[in-house]
């Protein structure tokens, strides 16, 4: 290769302004690789998009490539125009390394068209809820690709996971998930903007939840366990479950304690979270393989309420550590332990205190980056 930096091509879901934890992850991880010196193209989905063709733009020194997605099946993003436009970008250029970002099984396939690069992915999720589907796409990954370089886990409970065993891996890596720690800080804009959240909750104390609307998620039951509460939930984001959330509210009599604050722009992220109490996430299936949103609460000194999902969500954050954790899908459980954490701020200081260090320690961006060109690197040898 010579003295040129290193070219990737990532497989990275959706396009960066829709809400998930996978999308921050991926414009993370481009970006920061991007700052290292390497030449990055993030080949996304567009929901939104105008038009048959891809569009093109350079954000943050990541070359980002957007095709339309024409809905999903299971969800498997549609999007015809990906296997050609991968030949394109590859013929344009030939990558050093592609990188998919499972669970995207049609990114998978499009894998063996950037012809001479070494591939890889980042395990971040089983497919849990279309089991059939993970049981008919692991039978044609053993019989029709050949063996990935390197699969990436963020955690050693990623790794463990007996799909991956289709993919045939040579090489198993750790590669964290990573958060700019200094972007959480409490700068004077953002303690004002939290100021202005807790005049708007009426000075009462505030639980922060943001996150995609689906099933696994459990918002719903938070939703439920807030009618015990003496707090009022800020719930972020949006998707397919908004308007039956925001129903199931009305209807449990817990609309001024809900308030639905829609998609939250990056800038405006720290400010909930320093406005919060505590931070919840309730999810309640192994569809959150990792909760990537307990991290950015955890830079923000911010206890957290898990549930305990017996994967990386308690390995990131574990019970009594910098969480309490209780069992999925019981919203009593999750008012109780509100409610516990609510009435003792020494011990929710204490727990957001020593979740801060945890990050510090092993979630930061260096860490992520770092780990994903020694990957790199190892795959390449």
């Amino acid at each position: 290769m010579g003295s040129r930096p290193l070219r990737v091509l990532h497989f990275g879901k959706f396009h960066p302004r829709y809400f998930g934890g996978i999308e921050t992850h991926v414009k993370g991880l481009t970006e920061g690789q991007a700052a290292a010196g390497l030449d990055v193209t993030n080949l996304v989905y567009d929901r939104d998009a105008v038009g048959n063709g891809p569009s093109e733009e350079r954000v943050n020194d990541v070359r980002l490539v957007a095709v339309p997605c024409r809905g999903t099946l299971a969800s498997l993003a549609l999007a015809p125009s990906l296997p050609a436009v991968t030949r394109r970008l590859s013929a344009q250029a030939p990558f050093d390394v592609v990188h998919a970002h499972f669970p995207d099984p049609f990114a998978f396939a499009c894998l063996p068209l950037a012809k001479g690069a070494a591939r890889v992915a980042s395990w971040h999720s089983d497919i849990v809820r279309q089991r059939w589907f993970g049981a008919l796409y692991g039978a044609a990954a053993r019989t029709l690709f050949d063996p990935l370089a390197a699969v990436a886990g963020a955690t050693t409970s990623h790794l463990a996971s007996p799909q991956i065993e289709s993919f045939r891996p040579r090489l198993r890596r750790v590669v964290p998930y990573g958060v700019d720690v200094a972007r959480f800080s409490a700068t004077p804009e953002t303690t004002a903007r939290a100021a202005r959240l807790h005049e708007q909750a009426g000075a009462r104390p505030i639980v922060f939840a943001v996150g995609r609307h689906v099933y696994y998620k459990g918002f719903d039951v938070l939703i439920d366990a807030m009618r015990s509460v003496d707090a009022v939930l800020l719930l972020g984001g949006h998707g397919p479950l908004t308007s039956e959330l925001e129903a199931r509210a009305a209807a449990a009599g817990s609309g001024d304690r809900v308030r639905f604050v829609g998609r939250i722009e990056e800038a405006d992220l720290p400010a909930y979270y320093h406005a919060c109490a505590v931070f919840c996430l309730p999810s309640l299936a192994t569809s959150e393989a990792f909760g990537l949103v307990q991290v950015e609460a955890m830079a923000c000194a911010r206890p957290i309420v898990n549930c305990r999902l017996n994967n990386a969500v308690n390995e990131v954050a574990p019970d009594g550590v910098c969480a309490v954790t209780v069992a999925p899908g019981d919203p009593a459980a999750l008012a109780t332990a509100l409610s516990a954490l609510l009435a003792r701020p020494d011990r929710a200081a204490s727990l957001g205190e020593q979740g801060r260090a945890r990050v510090e320690r092993c979630y930061s961006m260096r860490a992520m980056v770092d780990a994903s060109l020694t990957m790199y690197a190892q795959v390449l040898a």
